[in-house]
């Protein structure tokens, strides 16, 4: 129990590490501005790991929106007469049923491949740790 709760701890020290660690060699001042700016810099991307569920949320939901905005108007287009309206409310928007399945489709593909680089950002190891660690 105790080993894997350690391994847990180094895993986390790890990310806060990596995320909020300074990168490079330098020394006096240098430093210790640096350290300041890495750590600044560390918050913004945690702040950015988190935001990346909601963004790609919302990117989904304006699309969807958007889309069944364009099939109500189209189906509210023409008012009268009545036979018009009938006819027109069912066969007007049946072109942009197609485009909504298209939109669909791609929306799909890029909320895929965003969430594999977002995963692969996260997941990415420096390989000079690796060196260290062996």
């Amino acid at each position: 129990m105790l080993a894997g709760l350690g391994g847990a701890i180094q895993r986390h020290l790890g990310f806060a590490l990596h995320i909020f660690g300074p990168k490079g060699d330098s020394s006096g001042f240098i430093k210790y501005m640096m350290i300041v700016v890495f750590f600044l810099v560390g918050f913004l991307e945690l702040l950015s790991i988190a935001f990346r569920p909601i963004s790609l949320s919302f990117r989904l939901y304006g699309n969807i929106f958007a889309g069944e905005n364009l099939l109500d108007a189209l189906s509210n287009t023409i008012q009268h007469p009545a036979w018009a309206r009938a006819v027109f409310s069912a066969l007007l928007p049946v072109p942009f049923y197609f485009l909504e399945l298209l939109v669909g489709l791609v929306q799909a593909m890029v909320f895929m491949l965003l969430t594999a680089v977002f995963t692969a950002l996260i997941c990415e190891h420096d390989e000079a740790h690796e060196k260290a660690q062996h």
